[in-house]
Formats: C-alpha cells, structure tokens, sequence
C-alpha cells in the first residue's frame, strides 16, 4: 500500500503510557520513531479554507503502516524542515478501486519547539 504523490517522509513516535503509584495511566513522553515512511502534507492551516478541520489543524496523508495511528502520537519529518506534528485524530482511507492505494488521514497540530 501506498501514499498517492508523496512529498516529505515522515516516521511516527507512539505515546510512552505508564502506570502511576495509584495504578492510573499516565502519558510520559514518546518511544523512538518508525522508520520514516512516504507522506504527504494535504493541507496546512495557513492556506487551506477545509471548514471541517477548522483554523489550526494540519492534514496529512502517511502510509497506512502506521494505522492504526492513536490520538497523540507524533509524526516526525524526516529531512527537510524537520516539523513535528502531534496527532488529533486519524481516519484510514482503503481504495475501492485498488487495494495497493491506500492511506491514513490524519489530523494533526504542528509542535512548536
């Protein structure tokens, strides 16, 4: 399966989740990334008028390795600017048509360091 006209590669870091002295889940950072895999940025939020995202949120297409692709996770650029985003929600998109064109929809805030 694959992402439709890549333009960056991205790896993904999960959620470290642990438990605290109570036995309650608690989020303390992110694991390594995933070898960087094809992605495309869809949509940023300075130049896109998407009113189902709303003002803020990017949308990205990677590579449906990654799904499934949990609320919080990072995607990680690999190269270029190297941008962080932290994801929101993710959706994965099968192709009716051919099963090797295939996608996660995810949308995400970019982390400002």
């Amino acid at each position: 399966m694959a992402v439709v006209a890549p333009n960056t590669r991205i790896g993904m870091r999960l959620p470290v989740v642990e438990l605290d002295g109570h036995g309650t889940p608690v989020t303390s950072g992110h694991g390594p990334a995933r070898d960087p895999r094809p992605a495309r940025v869809v949509s940023e939020p300075g130049s896109d008028n998407d009113l189902e995202t709303g003002p803020g949120l990017w949308v990205l297409a990677v590579d449906p390795e990654f799904w499934p692709l949990p609320a919080g996770a990072q995607l990680v650029e690999d190269g270029g600017a190297g941008r962080v985003w932290t994801v929101t929600s993710a959706a994965h998109r099968p192709s009716d048509f051919d099963p090797d064109i295939a996608y996660v929809r995810a949308e995400a805030s970019l982390s400002v360091s």
